[in-house]
């Protein structure tokens, strides 16, 4: 959403946006916008409505041509009737909560059109929500990257730039590095930027696997690029869980942006953010991890050639139009 914001004002389009208050400080982000940005901080019940009621009171006072809505939770107290086209994006997590059908079908079926961020995350939804009325739809890639050449050395052979989530797979690569070592004497190091709830178990699976030489944790506020720009492969053997999907995969695409080649599994939409530039791993195989980790590095160049190749169907002002044009 803040890609969007962004790239349509930079295209020289009148920007809104409405927003639920931030954790973080966000007044600097937001001064340094040229558009406008309303930030609502009430508690949950009542930010809805005032949120709702603004957007209302604001689209009878102005003439909007499209809205853009991040998910059905921001789209289900919209009520207003206007002419505006109205957007939904649908990402992936947010549609598994089957026990929230009715909220999301009436949500959804609220939207001129709903843009999903990969094939799989569509297949999903239709298979979940099989009342859903027919509502047009696109398949738009979520990515948008500058290519950035870059001649720094390498630190680092692996990096991981994601949440610290179990469905992650970072434990995988731990294993595979193991393997590496004790059967092809191949030790190699690897950078996780990110922050979340698995930050504790890794450094204990660090230390299980006796890698503390090997691996490195850095802060999530540091900026991906610099990580990028010192690594040699990403790296995100994602996994399916009940509760947990990943619907895309946005850092492999921000990797390949940098000449990385990527390593992803098949679970979820994950495959659909590489090309050839890259390998898809079977879902919690170690051992094919290691195979796919000596086969990039044997034909290093040429991957990472194709990486900066693939990375162009993803560049900013290639992306935007999309989402424009969509409307």
């Amino acid at each position: 959403m803040t890609n969007i914001a962004q790239h349509a004002f930079t295209k020289q389009n009148k920007v809104i946006v409405l927003s639920d208050g931030s954790k973080l400080s966000s007044s600097d982000f937001d001064n340094k916008c040229k558009f406008d940005i309303f930030r609502f901080d009430q508690i949950k019940f009542l930010r809805k409505r005032i949120k709702s009621n603004f957007a209302q009171s604001f689209l009878d006072d102005n003439k909007i041509d499209i809205i853009f809505f991040d998910s059905w939770k921001s789209l289900e107290p919209f009520n207003h009737n206007t002419d505006a086209k109205k957007i939904c994006l649908v990402h992936g997590n947010e549609i598994l909560k089957t026990n929230y059908e009715d909220r999301i079908l009436n949500s959804l079926n609220k939207a001129d059109l709903i843009i999903y961020n990969s094939k799989f995350t569509k297949n999903k939804s239709i298979k979940n929500f099989k009342s859903l009325k027919k509502v047009d739809c696109k398949i738009i890639h979520p990515a948008f990257i500058k290519i950035s050449k870059n001649k720094l050395k390498k630190k680092y052979d692996l990096c991981t730039v994601a949440r610290l989530e179990y469905r992650k797979g970072h434990h995988l690569v731990f294993e595979a590095m193991s393997i590496l070592r004790s059967e092809y004497n191949i030790l190699l190091k690897y950078v996780i930027l990110g922050d979340g709830p698995e930050l504790s178990r890794l450094k204990d699976l660090v230390i299980k696997f006796s890698l503390q030489r090997q691996v490195d944790f850095i802060n999530h506020d540091y900026p991906s690029e610099k990580i990028f720009k010192i690594s040699s492969i990403h790296i995100m053997p994602t996994l399916t869980t009940p509760d947990s999907i990943e619907g895309f995969g946005i850092s492999n695409v921000e990797a390949a942006s940098f000449g990385l080649p990527c390593i992803v599994s098949n679970s979820g939409g994950t495959p659909e953010s590489i090309g050839d530039n890259g390998i898809i791993v079977k879902e919690n195989d170690p051992k094919y991890l290691v195979k796919s980790i000596i086969s990039i590095f044997k034909k290093y160049k040429s991957y990472s050639r194709k990486s900066y190749k693939f990375a162009r169907n993803f560049e900013s002002n290639k992306k935007i139009k999309e989402y424009l044009d969509a409307s």
